[in-house]
């Protein structure tokens, strides 16, 4: 029973999932994962170095963020 109820909410979840969800967010949406945001931040990185322009990179503890979800 708990399985077809959880894909039930998942598939109505699904339609609605996108406007919730904010564009730069890179989870927890078809095609986008956490690896995206990692490579993203590193090329920005090394651009900022090789140009040496003056920038603040903050790094998210996403274990603490997921911690909060359960």
């Amino acid at each position: 029973m708990y399985k077809i109820v959880a894909k039930i909410m998942f598939l109505r979840l699904k339609k609605v999932l996108h406007k919730v969800i904010d564009v730069r967010q890179s989870a927890f949406l078809e095609r986008r994962g956490l690896i995206d945001s990692v490579l993203v931040a590193n090329e920005m990185l090394e651009e900022m170095k090789r140009k040496k322009i003056r920038c603040i990179f903050f790094k998210v503890d996403y274990e603490k963020a997921y911690d909060s979800v359960n």
